[in-house]
Parts: C-alpha cells; structure tokens; sequence
C-alpha cells in the first residue's frame, strides 16, 4: 500500500505542477475573464479563464451561434443572467457563485415575473 500512495502523490504534484501553468496561460495580466450572454429563442452561452474582456465575449457569441444579444463580460468571478417569463433579465458578478446567480435574480424581479438563472460561469480565479 505504501508504494501505491506514493506513486499516487508522485502524480497528484506532476498534476499540480502542470494545471497551474496552463491557467495561468489562459489569463493575462492576472485577469481571467469570463462572459454570460442570452439572445431571442433561448440563446445562451457561457465562456471563462480568457486572457482579455473581447476574448471572453466572443467565445460567448461564438457558443450562441452569433445569437446572443446581450453579453456581459467579469474578471477573477463568477456572472450569471437571470430571465424572466416576459424576456425581462437581470445579471450580476460576484466572487461567490451563488451570489452572483442570488443578485442577478434580484435585478431580475422588479423587471418580469418568475426570473430564473439563464447561464452562470466562473473563472478560475
């Protein structure tokens, strides 16, 4: 059992070593940016850890198929879009998921009825 926990950190620090640098050249700067956008017809798309705010934006457009009408663009965080029945939306960012998707409901409500979370991402920083 010993030699297996072993070779079993031996890959976990290989791993460690490696997945840092690649994040680090998805970001520049320090900044690893991400987008949410939502169009007509239920379009959506997501995007994160891009290395510039245009970037991010156009990974977003390019996953709604050039769809997407609204697109919001955050650093080092998480964005969510909320909708609502009527087309009425709200977005938010925040470090936390969860409050991110909390607030992006909250700017949602006083504009439609029966808001919900449309798309959410977060970056790795």
């Amino acid at each position: 059992m010993g030699r297996y926990l072993g070779l079993s950190l031996v890959v976990a620090m290989a791993l460690m070593a490696v997945l840092p640098s690649s994040a680090m050249a998805a970001c520049a700067n320090g900044r690893c940016w991400g987008a949410v956008g939502v169009g007509p017809g239920g379009a959506w798309g997501n995007a994160y850890d891009y290395p510039s705010q245009q970037a991010a934006a156009q990974a977003v457009q390019n996953s709604c198929q050039g769809d997407c009408t609204t697109i919001k663009t955050f650093f080092n965080s998480c964005g969510a879009i909320a909708q609502g029945d009527s087309g009425g939306w709200g977005w938010a960012w925040h470090v936390s998921k969860q409050e991110a998707q909390s607030r992006a409901i909250a700017y949602c409500v006083p504009n439609d009825r029966n808001c919900r979370i449309t798309t959410w991402a977060c970056t790795s920083r």
